[in-house]
């Protein structure tokens, strides 16, 4: 969960490299750096009071040879979440993606460790806290394949993807280590072979932006359910006001006999420098108490690669209610 930030991103250029005639090696990287602080004044549970300040460092690497390409992200962020006030502790770097790819005439196919598509509340929810629910469901880490298929002239895409939770060393982390990733932990699509799939289609409208998916997750070690989900989500720009709004339902969910239901809705109004939104957000899982989440933010652009928000955050889950204050700055290159 992120309260207050502050980021700075990097991008390097591609460095050409004349292979052949034909040919072209090409490499190329991007950074994305934050520090964050998470600022929790008030809370019905008095240990969760404190202030967090962490970093978190985002790099995406490209070498690509014709209609090939090799691709890695790696992530450093806290591996454990905070008992007390912490300032840049408990960090670790991890693989979140190594792949490989290949355009077969505009079908993509990707090999390795990667992220299949499903939903985009997770990243598409405005503010600094917007996407904090929806990070539930993200598909991250996974071990096996997919094709990415362009249809109607390339304004929609199917993506279908088969894997496995990803039990490699790279499951691991370096520096603060979160242990490498064992069958008998069990969880969702914790299996001994790609025996999970999802699907999703997306594309445009007009000024819309959808997403539809379903998932399969074969369970793990002794769970009680594989984990079956759908989502629907919707971007859309009415010119003035932003809306985005995504709904997802499990059965089964987290190898449990629980269902669950997901739904985000956020706005984002521009006014001059200043963008201002909120995000709604609810979690409801069977057999706990249905979660709640409210924020607001405003950013302020100083530049096209400058801005600084603040953010509010309400959040009631587990039957605890706490209030959180956050600032974020970013700085892209």
């Amino acid at each position: 969960m992120r309260t207050v930030t502050l980021s700075a991103g990097v991008i390097l250029a591609s460095l050409p490299f004349v292979a052949n005639a034909q040919e072209t090696l090409s490499f190329s990287s991007e950074f994305v750096v934050e520090l964050q602080n998470d600022y929790t004044y008030d809370s019905d549970d008095p240990a969760a009071e404190l202030n967090d300040t962490f970093l978190t460092i985002e790099g995406a690497f490209s070498l690509a040879y014709g209609n090939s390409s090799l691709n890695a992200s790696t992530v450093i962020e806290p591996i454990v979440d905070p008992v007390d006030d912490r300032f840049i502790e408990d960090h670790g770097l991890f693989f979140e993606e190594l792949f490989f790819a290949h355009d077969f005439r505009g079908v993509e196919i990707i090999l390795g460790k990667f992220n299949p598509e499903f939903g985009f509340a997770w990243d598409a929810a405005p503010g600094i806290y917007g996407v904090d629910f929806a990070e539930d469901y993200e598909l991250t880490e996974r071990l096996g394949g997919a094709v990415n298929i362009p249809v109607l002239n390339g304004e929609h895409n199917l993506h279908f993807a088969l894997f496995q939770a990803d039990r490699t060393i790279l499951s691991d982390s370096f520096g603060k280590e979160r242990g490498q990733t064992n069958i008998l932990a069990g969880g969702p699509s914790n299996t001994n072979s790609p025996a999970s799939f999802s699907t999703s289609l997306s594309g445009t409208f007009g000024n819309a932006e959808y997403n539809l998916g379903f998932q399969h997750q074969q369970r793990g070690d002794g769970d009680v359910n594989d984990q079956n989900g759908t989502v629907a989500g919707v971007i859309y720009d009415f010119g003035v006001v932003n809306v985005v709004a995504e709904v997802a339902f499990f059965h089964g969910f987290e190898g449990t006999s629980d269902d669950a239901l997901y739904t985000t809705l956020g706005a984002s109004v521009p006014l001059g420098p200043v963008t201002f939104s909120g995000v709604y957000s609810m979690r409801d899982v069977e057999r706990a108490p249905t979660d709640r989440l409210f924020t607001v933010s405003g950013e302020y652009g100083f530049t096209d690669n400058v801005s600084a928000s603040l953010g509010y955050r309400f959040g009631d889950e587990g039957g605890v209610e706490s209030q959180t204050f956050g600032t974020l700055i970013v700085v892209e290159f």
